[in-house]
Parts: structure tokens; C-alpha cells; sequence
């Protein structure tokens, strides 16, 4: 069996079961230097059609990777046979498209030879001798092969070498020819032309898309090409009445084409090229107005805004003015088209970039021009409001919004919208403000369109600021006054609580009379139902974070509405969070204890219910409303300031109490985890902590010997500061108690070997509470000094883990003890050997080198303190990091840097350094 039987069944093999060791021979097969004899045999119209594309896939790899297996003798011979591998008659595209993909690195091969050293023609004669045309079907071939050659030339030459800017000038050079050719092939086979080919004038739309790729083309050879691709665009622009699918790909590579051309950079040096282009397109365009041209003038439009927006402005010169009014005409008209994006139609979204652009270029002009520009876009953009606010008008019904993907496209296109209605007011100030009024003045106006009106006030409200007074208060009279809220759907009433939300800073500023009707509003929106009320507690938070002194007259009011709410909304979401915010701000605000103690029950009382009923049922499904529900506390804490503090704590505390002592719930992390974050926060909000958090203490102590959580470290670390100056030292015992137990589970784990790292979350809280006391209050360690000696190896055993997070907890707590002289110094000298072996022993690669900053500052420290001690330590450990030793010894910066006892940066980079050499060492074996 010959080599090409053999090949013949691997390739059906492979294409029918997809074999992978078929694949692997197929590739040996054909990288082999037999393959250039076997594959004309492959090619043969007999065979079947997968291996006859296996046959020119292999020669083109064979001519474009191994070409130097070809003596120059033969390249006659090779050229007629891949001639005549092309002349098949009904060879499908696919295999013909990869023949001519072979016969461009034919090319390209034969030139770069031809011409290494000299420079006999370009590279179109090279394909015009072997591929020369005197046919539609010989010139089908060449088109083929000249699209392809630009991509063959530029692979042949894509390695970087002194000469790679030769390849592209080549190519550009040979840029005239193949216009030339392209010119004489849209004049022959024109579309429009009954009985033409248009084959022929695809292809050639293709060559022309291939070399325009090419950068730093000469503009005027490309301008001889211009005005074909606009007859093109006039006959294959899409229609507006229907697309025509058949023309849909010819379409996308002559708008590709015009685009490459009308953006290109060099055409802002060229002014008079810039405008006799930019009027024939814009010409061209209208002439067949019924056509799409968006994209195309949308290009040109945002490459060259500012030349535009000049044009306009100056009026110098009527052709460059009417160019410059009719492309703005023609986006105008594409933003304006009717129908709803995109269910119904997909272009309107197109020119967004364009307006952007314009109005940006504003702010570039000198004056008086700067003002003439704006004189001449006030109407442009009055116009594009206009249609903007009608266009984003949401879908009166589900079915308008179509699917889901239809819906979220909406939903971006929305976005877009309102940023470009701030571009507009930028543009025409208070006289989008009076269209907003107008629109929401008028009688017959849909829901949809007061919505849309609504949405595009609300976008503003950044750029408007505070200090408008004349249009704002009319539209908020509007807003409160004019709009049947209980005719239209649920959509208007959140819309508008969301406006008025984001103009709280405005009615803070100008609280009467509007600050009362807007709360109404907005209760409203609590009481009316879930979908408004979670929008209208954002409106609420905000008014109350920006009018919070004006609040006092309407807070118990709005307390009792969101009393009402509570019940109603979901446990912990952001919605019950908001509302937990804006009861704690109003609580602050009310006069009296007695009307805070009032409130108070209707809010946090709710909450507090909740969570006790929920602890009374089984856990596993419980656990998500308790952890929720404290959320909501203590988004409560965060808020709440004055004597109210200990109210609230004391009605918490049953809560804690009832968790700390259940069989399940004081073992689960997530509750547990909740828990200590709400009395975390109760410290803040507590007028005297210092004796109001007492009963945190045995709360915290309970549940940490039941469970050892890190958030109850966390707890601690704040608590230990809060009562550091407690004539009673009644935090010590609570401490003592809780390291004991995290001591003694770090040893128990040590003595078994266990994996220290399982608990690395919990060291680092229990580090982080010992570097805390060591900053602020060393003493009360010394009260308990039979643990500091086990602090210290929890530390130097932490330091040596590959988290990060805890090695730097153990950095931090070693530093702060070891500086603490002289209260600490009598621990550090019996632990000074197994801490300094153990940093050695990191540095020699237990850990990754980028971890080692921890590790500098605790041995720079140590430096500081005994630097005896720390060479004698040093030179100890040594002995055992052989490879390290060596590296450290050879090194001379090493005790410079000690010796400069100043940043921990430069040590801790020749740590790294070192850590990686020894890494290097240990894999060479050297």
C-alpha cells in the first residue's frame, strides 16, 4: 500500500471518528518531506472531498513553512502543478480558497528569493507572471490569490529583524498596481450592470478589504478607490423598509472598507482629501436616503467631530457647512427612526459615540467660536432630547420587552440614553429642564412617556447641582402635584421616588416647601408595595442622609411608616438594611427618650421577635433569617448615637444570650459570625461603653469556649482597648480565658502534626488582638506570663504558614513584642534561636519569596533590640541551611543592611533574593 492510500484512509479515519492519534500521524505525515510527492496524488477530483482540503492544507504548510526544501530548479514545475490543481472544474470554495492560499506563499516564496538582494518589480508582477488573467475565470483566480497575499507576505516576514520594514513597504507600494486592477474590475463587473458577474465584484470588494488592512497606504491611490466603494455601499446598504439578507456580507465588507478609509489618522493633515471625501459620502448618502448609512457616517462622524463641529460654527465655507449640517442630519435621523430598540429596530444605539463626541469637542474651541459652535448644536441636541426621552419609553406591555437577552439590550441601550441626555444638557442648560416640564405638563401624556421624563430628570441631577432654582422646584412641583400615581403602574411611582431621591441634596439645601410632599411621596412609595417600596427605602435613605437636620417635624410619621414596611420586607436584604438605617437616623432625631423608647419597639423590637422565634426552630432552616435579621441590627447599631445606644444593646442581649447557650446555634459559624459583628458594632453606639458593655463580656467569654470563632477575637481586640484603663482589670480574666483556649488548641493541633493552616483565620484574629495589646497595653500580658512563652511559638509557628494573611499577623505580633523593651525581653531571648531558625528556614523556600516581608521586620527587629544575640542566632541557624549559608555569606549588603538598623524594605528584598538563589541551588543540585 502506497503512502497516499495510507494517508487517504487516516484522513477518513479521522473525519468520521475523530481519532487523535489519526491526527497526530496526519501531522507527521504532512510536516515529512515525502509529502511533496504523495499530495498531487491526494488532490485528484477522485477523491473525496476531506481529503482532497487534507491535500491543499498540506501544501500550503509545506510552501509557507518549508520552503527551503524546494530547489529553485523546481519552482517552474511547482507552479504548473498548483496551476493546475486550481483548474478543476466545480471544486467546492473551501478546497480552492486553501489552493490559492498555497499559491500566494508561492508567491510571496518565490519574490522574497527572487528579490533578497535586489529589486526587480514588485510583488504583483511576481503574481501577475504566474497567475496572468485573460478570463473571467483566470481573473476570479487572481482576485482569489490577491486577497490572500497581503496575509502570506506579512507572515513571511512577521519575525522582527532590522529589515521587517522593508515587508511592508513592499506591500504599499505595490498598493497602485493592485488598485489599479481593482479600479478595472468594478468598472467591467458593476452590479448595476445587467448580465455582470458579481462574483467577480465580490471578490474585488474582498481584495480591497484585505490591502486596506495594511497601514500607511498613500491616501491618494486609495482616493482613486473611494469613489467605487461608495457606488457599492449606494447598492448594497441595507434598505429601510428590509434588510436584504443575500447582500448582507458584501454590505459588511464595503462598510468595512469605506470605514478603514474615512478614519484614517494622516487624513487630519489633509484637509481639502478630509472634505471632499467626508461631502461625497455624506452626498452619497442622501441621494439614496432610503438606504442605512449609519455605521459608515458614525465612523467619520466621531474620527473627525471636532472638523464637524468647526464647520458649523465658522459658516466660512458653504460646502464644508452644508457637509457638516446634512451628516449630523443623517444621525439625527438614524437616533430618531421609529420603531422600539431592538425588538424592533437595532440602529438607533449607533450614533451614541458621535453625540458624545461633538459636544466634548465644545470645551476645545477658542471663543467667540466656542459660542457660535453652541449657538449651532442647541438645536441639534434639542432635537436628539427629544427623540432620546421618546425612545427610552419602557414597554407598555411584557410582550413589547421581548426575551430576556432583547430586555437586558434595552436596558444597556437605556443606560446610553441617559448619558447622552447629560451630554445634551451640557448643550442646552435650563432649556432641557423647561422640555422636561413641558413633557410631564401635558395632558394626554402615556405612562410610559411620564416615566421616560422622570428617568431622564434623575440622570441629571449630578450636573445640575444645588444652586438651579428656577426650573427644579417647577419639576418637583410636577413630580408631587401633577402625576396620577394611582391611575398609571408601579413603574412611574418608583421612577419618581428614585428622582427625588437623587435630588436629596438639592431639597436639603431647599428643604421648604418641598421636604414634607416629597417624605409623603415616598411613604407612599414604602406603603403602596414590594416592587416601589424597596425603591422608595433608596429614595429615603438618601433624603435622610442629605436633610437630616430638617427632619424632626415629619420623623415620627415616617418611623411608623417604616414600622409598617418592616414587617413585609425581606430579612436582610438591602432593603430592610436601608430601612434599619433611615429608623436609626430619625430615632437620633426625636426629642425625647420617651418617644425614641416608643419607636424603638416597632423597629428593632420586630427584629428582635423575629430572631427569637427563628432560634426557637430547627437550624438548618432558620439559619439564613437570624443571620439576616442581625444584619438589620446591626446596620441599626451603625446608626443609632446618644443614651438609646444601651436601650438597644439591652434589647439585643437576650437575643446573644438565647444563641450563646443553645446546643446548635452556639456552634454555627454564620450566626456566630453575625453575632459578634452586631456587638462589635453596639460599641460605637454606646454614650458610656466602658460600663454599658459589660454584659458583652460573658456573652463573649461563653460562646468562645463553646466555639472558638475569629470574629469573637475581633470582639475582644476592641473590648481589650475599651477597658484597658479599668481600675478592676475586669477584661483580663475574659482574656486570659479565651488566649488560654486558642494556646491550648494550638498545641493540641502541633502535638498531633496536625495542619495548623486549617485554622489560619482564627490565628490571625488571635495575632491581630496580641499586636493590638502589645501597641496599647502591654501590661496586661504580664498578668498573665505563664502564656506569653506559648504566645511566642504560636507566633514563630504562625510566621512559618504559607497564608499570607496569618504570616503577616505573626510578623506584625513578633515585631511589636520583641520592641517592647524592656516588658517583653525576658521571653525573647529563650525563643530568640527557634524564631531566627525559623525565619531562615522560610527564607531557605518553605515559603514563596514574594511572602518574606514579615519575616524581614521581625529580624530587623530583632536586630535592633539584642544584635549580639541575633549573630549568634544567625550563624547558628546557618549551620542547618547549608545553601543559604553559602548565599548569605557571599553576599556583603547582607550585614550592611543589619547593620543599618533602619527599613525593613531593603532587607526584606535581599531576603527574597536570597530565597531565590537558594530555590535556584537546591534545583540545580549544585
Amino acid at each position: 500500500m502506497d503512502y497516499a492510500t495510507i494517508v487517504d484512509e487516516a484522513v477518513k479515519q479521522f473525519y468520521s471518528t475523530g481519532n487523535n492519534e489519526a491526527h497526530s500521524w496526519l501531522l507527521q505525515v504532512q510536516a515529512s518531506p515525502e509529502a511533496w510527492h504523495f499530495v498531487w496524488q491526494l488532490l485528484d477530483p477522485s477523491k473525496s472531498f476531506e481529503v482532497q482540503f487534507f491535500a491543499a492544507t498540506t501544501l500550503h504548510a509545506k510552501i509557507s513553512k518549508q520552503w527551503d526544501e524546494v530547489p529553485q530548479i523546481e519552482y517552474p514545475m511547482l507552479r504548473e502543478r498548483l496551476l493546475n490543481s486550481v483548474r478543476g472544474i466545480n471544486t467546492p470554495t473551501f478546497i480552492l480558497t486553501k489552493l490559492c492560499q498555497a499559491i500566494a506563499a508561492f508567491v510571496v516564496n518565490v519574490y522574497s528569493t527572487e528579490n533578497r538582494d535586489k529589486n526587480n518589480g514588485s510583488i504583483i508582477d511576481e503574481l501577475l507572471s504566474i497567475v496572468p488573467y485573460n478570463s473571467p475565470s483566470t481573473l476570479e483566480l487572481l482576485l482569489r490569490v490577491l486577497l490572500i497575499l497581503p496575509a502570506e507576505y506579512k507572515k513571511k516576514h512577521e519575525v522582527k529583524s532590522a529589515k521587517s520594514w522593508e515587508a511592508v513597504f513592499h506591500l504599499i507600494n505595490s498598493w497602485c498596481q493592485t488598485a489599479s486592477l481593482l479600479q478595472q474590475v468594478f468598472l467591467m463587473y458593476n452590479p448595476n450592470s445587467e448580465g455582470n458577474d458579481s462574483t467577480l465584484y465580490s471578490l474585488g470588494l474582498e481584495c480591497a478589504q484585505s490591502w486596506l488592512k495594511i497601514e500607511q497606504l498613500p491616501l491618494e491611490t486609495t482616493g482613486q478607490l473611494y469613489p467605487y466603494l461608495l457606488m457599492a455601499a449606494a447598492y448594497y446598504a441595507p434598505n429601510r423598509e428590509g434588510d436584504d439578507d443575500e447582500n448582507i456580507r458584501s454590505w459588511e465588507i464595503v462598510q468595512d472598507c469605506l470605514t478603514m478609509i474615512v478614519t484614517r489618522c494622516e487624513l487630519h493633515k489633509r484637509p481639502q482629501t478630509f472634505w471632499e471625501w467626508a461631502t461625497a459620502l455624506v452626498s452619497m448618502a442622501k441621494q439614496h436616503s432610503g438606504k442605512y448609512f449609519c455605521e459608515i457616517l458614525t465612523a467619520i462622524g466621531e474620527t473627525h467631530s471636532r472638523a464637524f463641529l468647526i464647520a458649523l460654527a465658522e459658516n466660512s465655507n458653504e460646502t464644508h457647512a452644508w457637509t457638516a449640517m446634512h451628516l449630523i442630519e443623517l444621525l439625527l435621523d438614524c437616533s430618531e427612526q421609529k420603531g422600539r430598540y431592538p425588538t424592533e429596530e437595532t440602529r438607533s444605539g449607533i450614533p451614541f459615540g458621535f453625540w458624545y463626541a461633538l459636544q466634548d469637542d465644545l470645551s476645545t474651541l477658542d471663543q467667540p467660536l466656542e459660542n457660535r459652535a453652541l449657538e449651532a448644536l442647541k438645536p441639534i441636541y434639542f432635537r436628539l432630547a427629544q427623540a432620546l426621552l421618546r425612545k427610552s419609553t419602557l414597554p407598555a406591555s411584557p410582550s413589547e420587552g421581548g426575551n430576556a437577552e432583547e430586555r437586558e439590550l434595552f436596558r444597556c441601550y437605556r443606560q446610553d440614553v441617559v448619558d447622552t441626555l447629560d451630554y445634551c444638557y451640557k448643550v442646552l442648560g435650563t432649556d432641557l429642564l423647561a422640555l422636561l416640564g413641558q413633557k410631564m405638563s401635558r395632558e394626554d401624556l402615556a405612562w410610559t412617556d411620564i416615566e421616560s421624563t422622570l428617568h431622564a430628570f434623575k440622570a441629571l441631577s449630578e450636573s445640575i447641582g444645588t444652586e438651579e432654582y428656577c426650573y427644579i422646584p417647577a419639576l418637583i412641583n410636577l413630580i408631587l402635584v401633577r402625576i396620577p400615581y394611582h391611575l398609571y403602574p408601579e413603574e412611574v411611582l418608583t421612577c419618581a421616588c428614585l428622582t427625588l431621591g437623587a435630588y436629596a441634596e438639592w431639597i436639603g439645601e431647599h428643604p421648604e416647601p418641598w421636604l414634607e410632599k416629597v417624605l409623603q411621596l415616598v411613604t407612599q412609595g414604602l406603603s403602596r408595595g414590594s416592587m416601589t417600596s424597596q425603591f422608595a427605602s433608596m429614595a429615603l435613605k438618601d433624603l435622610i442622609r442629605e436633610c437630616e437636620s430638617h427632619l424632626i417635624p415629619y420623623a415620627p410619621s415616617v418611623l411608623h411608616t417604616i414600622s409598617q414596611t418592616l414587617p413585609n420586607v425581606e430579612p436582610g436584604g438591602r432593603e430592610g438594611l436601608r430601612l434599619m438605617y433611615a429608623a436609626g437616623k430619625l430615632l437620633n432625631i426625636l426629642p425625647t427618650m420617651e418617644e425614641q423608647l416608643v419607636h424603638l419597639e416597632a423597629t428593632l423590637g420586630l427584629c428582635v421577635m423575629r430572631i427569637k422565634e427563628l432560634l426557637a426552630q430547627p437550624l438548618f432552616t432558620s439559619r439564613v433569617g437570624v443571620t439576616n435579621y442581625l444584619k438589620m441590627v446591626t446596620m441599626f447599631f451603625t446608626t443609632i448615637e446618644g443614651a438609646i445606644g444601651k436601650a438597644v444593646l439591652d434589647g439585643v442581649l437576650p437575643v446573644f444570650n438565647q444563641i450563646v447557650v443553645h446546643p446548635e446555634w452556639s456552634q454555627d459559624n454564620a450566626t456566630l459570625e453575625a453575632m459578634h459583628m452586631c456587638a462589635q458594632r453596639s460599641l460605637a453606639a454606646l454614650r458610656q461603653p466602658e460600663i454599658e458593655a459589660r454584659p458583652l463580656l460573658p456573652i463573649l467569654s461563653t460562646s468562645y469556649k463553646i466555639w472558638p470563632h475569629p470574629a469573637a477575637l475581633n470582639v475582644l481586640k476592641h473590648l481589650v482597648l475599651l477597658f484597658r484603663k479599668d481600675p478592676d482589670n475586669i477584661i483580663g480574666p475574659v482574656l486570659a480565658e479565651m488566649s488560654s483556649i486558642t494556646l491550648n488548641g494550638v498545641k493540641a493541633c502541633r502535638s498531633i502534626q496536625g495542619d495548623l493552616s486549617e485554622w489560619s483565620d482564627l490565628m490571625e484574629a488571635y495575632l491581630d488582638v496580641l499586636t493590638q495589646i502589645c501597641k496599647k497595653h502591654t501590661r496586661i500580658l504580664l498578668q498573665i506570663p505563664d502564656q506569653i512563652p506559648d504566645m511566642l511559638q504560636c507566633g514563630i509557628a504562625c510566621l512559618t504558614l504559607p497564608e499570607t494573611a496569618t504570616a503577616k499577623a505573626a510578623g506584625h505580633f513578633l515585631n511589636h513584642a520583641i520592641m517592647q523593651s524592656p516588658h517583653l525581653q525576658t521571653f525573647i531571648q529563650p525563643i530568640g534561636q527557634e524564631l531566627v531558625s525559623a525565619i531562615l528556614h522560610c527564607v531557605g523556600g518553605a515559603v514563596p519569596h514574594s511572602n518574606l516581608e514579615p519575616h524581614a521586620e521581625v529580624l530587623l527587629a530583632l536586630n535592633k533590640t539584642c544584635p549580639e544575640w541575633t549573630a549568634q542566632w544567625l550563624r547558628a541557624g546557618l549551620e542547618n541551611q547549608k545553601n543559604l549559608a553559602v548565599i548569605m555569606l557571599r553576599n556583603e549588603n547582607m550585614t550592611r543592611i543589619l547593620a543599618e538598623r533602619k527599613r525593613a524594605t531593603r532587607l526584606c528584598e535581599a531576603l527574597k533574593e536570597f530565597s531565590i538563589q537558594c530555590r535556584q541551588k537546591t534545583v540545580t543540585g549544585q
